[in-house]
């Protein structure tokens, strides 16, 4: 389905495009041509034969002197430039015109247009409207005097030209209207009527201005258009210029012809009409502004929407009831020649949207911001639910995969006590969902690593886990550190720098000691998570990052709620799922883990000997400051082989000797054996994770017999 909607949307997109009549052409600013688009049917050769050319290898010296000027004015300045240039085709000149506006940094857009017509109709009227005023002007002095000087101005007339009498016959017709016509002069003149030569659908009109023109008082145009036949009863259209001569009743009119303009005309009423058909056709809104975010265009269904027709009406105030522009505008790039898409979430209906935004340049050179939206809510509603779905499995799949023997890690996580088997449960739901969590828990507790862990088992795993110590950084740089800076935002500000927020797009925001953030940050912070988007420090561009927040905190954030300290609706923003990380001294069961954890780090030769007597005194510690004090005793341990839990006397070394061999060594024979037994199944179980068959393994019994030991020694 989304990919059907994705294909409706591209198909809508491209029926826009091919009903443009101009030739779009993408260039690199090293003047090779990148892609045609539009009307690519003007090209000489196929698209193929220009993709990947050179300007000045493909088009003849003075088309590719101008097109590569305008090419580097339009990288240079950054403003739309103009170019005129003519081609020669097959002896023909054909004339074109180009905008030409930078898209990027490394390319331009040039939008090609055949004016040949245009520029011939423009060259043919001038010169036919030179002649006619000229001719005109010389007949009604000469005319007056002899008819043999009207006929010697008829043949040296370039426009076909008659006179004609009150009774509409035509008493003269230069050679030029002979070949306009089809007939000949004896054919014509004193035998045939002005009338029989103009379309029925326009005789009535014609005779009309004749007759008013001769009537006294009477009023006529002096120049109209109407339709002739030739003498094949080819339909001709022309615009005449009508002046009385000197013998009363007797005009002359001289014609242009004016058909190749009438058809121009009528084919850009025609792409009109298609355009026009193809933006009332769309099913989504479509509006264009100017710079003034005055609205230019409405499509008929976004009037239906709204009620009413809004054209001429500021864009944020009549369709988004604001003051100011919205913050997810984006005319001011689309101004700069920039093509824009993107996909939001209104906040007015809560319906997900997808907005491409192109500049349209007219001929006097303004430009408008066109906008197509399409409703979309229904594809990211599937999304969601495809997400959720997945989501579901995965945590089915590692619900599974867990239960499948005792728990005694979870990803870095290590323990099996029954508080951990709690934590777990609840980072497995959490990494199942898309929510904000909180992580509480005393410092060294592993908050991070539970992070983490979170991160990797969710839907956004492959994204960037970017982790920051909120108390660390400096209150006058907070803000740059969270949304970035432009260039001279501030004194030191030499480059632009991406801000938290960029880095973690798409991923996950760690915020290690929540707590610390400034009341005022946490208004800006709280925007940008609920949608709202930021500004870097010193920019103008609002940006609407996708990320998810994993906070972790030693405090009591509820109380710093109640003193002020923290805002509350930015408190229940994070506070989505809390999870709450126990001290070690709550779960000492999972000591001889940890410990067989850490040491696993270092190589078995360096590895000292756990005793019995080392593992209770580490069993009888109270670990203020949790496991990464119990890896920071192991590490100083296998360094000084010796135990130290406050950095004063030790309390044990790692030599054979020790208080456990003493008593071991005073015990019967078969007790001693069982002791060492007993410690020894304890380590291979704990080596081998609590797996007994791997356990088994390693202490080359089997299973059922590693099964009655346990039993008969008592151990779980």
């Amino acid at each position: 389905m989304t990919s059907r909607l994705f294909e409706s949307e591209q198909a809508s997109f491209r029926a826009v495009v091919d009903a443009i009549p101009d030739l779009i052409i993408r260039i690199g600013r090293d003047h090779v041509f990148r892609s045609f688009e539009g009307n690519v049917q003007d090209l000489f050769r196929p698209a193929d034969a220009y993709r990947g050319q050179k300007i000045e290898d493909v088009l003849p010296g003075t088309a590719a002197a101008a097109f590569i000027d305008g090419l580097e004015k339009a990288f240079s300045s950054g403003r739309l430039q103009q170019i005129q240039y003519t081609l020669s085709v097959e002896g023909v000149p054909r004339h074109y015109e180009s905008p030409i506006v930078k898209s990027t940094e490394d390319e331009a857009i040039a939008i090609v247009r055949n004016v040949t017509h245009e520029r011939e109709t423009e060259e043919q009227l001038e010169e036919y409207q030179w002649h006619l005023e000229h001719q005109v002007a010389s007949r009604t002095a000469d005319l007056s005097t002899a008819e043999n000087r009207y006929r010697a101005i008829f043949r040296h007339s370039g426009a076909p030209s008659i006179i004609v009498d009150r009774d509409f016959t035509i008493s003269m017709a230069n050679p030029k209207f002979e070949e306009f016509t089809g007939y000949s002069g004896t054919e014509i003149e004193n035998r045939m009527k002005w009338t029989d030569f103009v379309h029925p659908e326009d005789r009535a009109t014609v005779t009309r201005y004749h007759f008013a023109r001769r009537a006294k008082g009477g009023q006529a145009p002096d120049e109209y258009e109407c339709r002739i036949l030739d003498r094949n009863g080819g339909v001709k259209t022309i615009f005449i210029k009508v002046g009385a001569l000197s013998e009363p009743g007797r005009c002359i009119a001289s014609i242009i012809d004016i058909t190749s303009l009438k058809e121009t005309e009528q084919e850009l009423r025609d792409r009109e009409a298609l355009y026009s058909a193809i933006l009332e056709g769309y099913e989504g809104r479509i509006y264009f502004i100017d710079r003034n975010y005055r609205l230019r265009f409405l499509n008929e269904n976004l009037i239906r929407i709204i009620g009413q027709d809004v054209t001429g009406h500021i864009c944020y105030e009549a369709l988004h009831h604001r003051k100011s522009p919205c913050l997810w505008c984006v005319a001011e790039q689309v101004f700069e020649g920039k093509r824009v898409r993107f996909e939001m979430k209104n906040p007015r209906d809560n319906r997900w949207y997808y907005s491409i935004n192109v500049p349209v340049t007219l001929s006097d050179g303004s430009v408008y911001c066109q906008a197509m939206i399409s409703d979309i809510d229904e594809r990211k509603r599937m999304e969601e639910d495809l997400r959720v779905s997945e989501a579901h499995l995965r945590e089915e799949n590692i619900r599974l995969r867990t239960s499948i023997e005792e728990r005694h890690r979870f990803g870095d996580l290590v323990g099996k006590s029954p508080a951990m088997q709690e934590v777990y449960e609840l980072m497995l739901m959490a990494a199942a969902s898309d929510n904000n969590i909180i992580l509480y828990g005393e410092s060294g507790t592993g908050k991070e690593l539970a992070a983490r862990t979170i991160h990797a088992m969710s839907s956004r795993q492959e994204r960037n886990f970017v982790a920051i110590n909120c108390g660390a950084i400096p209150e006058h740089l907070m803000e740059s550190e969270f949304f970035g800076h432009k260039k001279g935002a501030f004194t030191g500000a030499s480059t632009d720098k991406k801000g938290l927020l960029d880095k973690a797009d798409g991923g996950c925001l760690f915020l290690d000691e929540i707590g610390e953030i400034r009341t005022d940050l946490q208004v800006k912070l709280l925007r940008a998570i609920e949608g709202g988007g930021y500004m870097p420090v010193g920019g103008s561009e609002v940006r609407y990052p996708d990320f998810r927040i994993i906070a972790a905190t030693s405090r009591n954030l509820t109380e710093r709620v109640k003193s002020g300290e923290m805002r509350s609706d930015f408190f229940y923003r994070v506070h989505v799922i809390p999870i709450h990380l126990p001290p070690l001294r709550k779960r000492k069961e999972d000591i001889p883990l940890l410990v067989e954890h850490f040491l696993k780090a270092y190589d078995r030769k360096m590895r000292p000997r756990i005793t019995g007597a080392i593992l209770d005194t580490l069993m009888a510690h109270t670990w203020p400051g949790n496991v990464r004090e119990l890896q920071n005793v192991l590490y100083r341990f296998v360094t000084l082989k010796r135990l130290d839990l406050t950095g004063g006397e030790p309390l044990a070394s790692a030599t054979p000797e020790s208080p456990q061999d003493e008593t071991d060594s005073a015990l019967p024979l078969a007790e001693a054996v069982a002791e060492f037994e007993k410690r020894r199944i304890t380590a291979a179980l704990a080596e081998c994770r609590w797996n007994r068959t791997r356990a088994a393994k390693v202490l080359k019994i089997g299973l059922r017999t590693l099964q009655r030991k346990m039993k008969i020694y008592g151990i779980q």
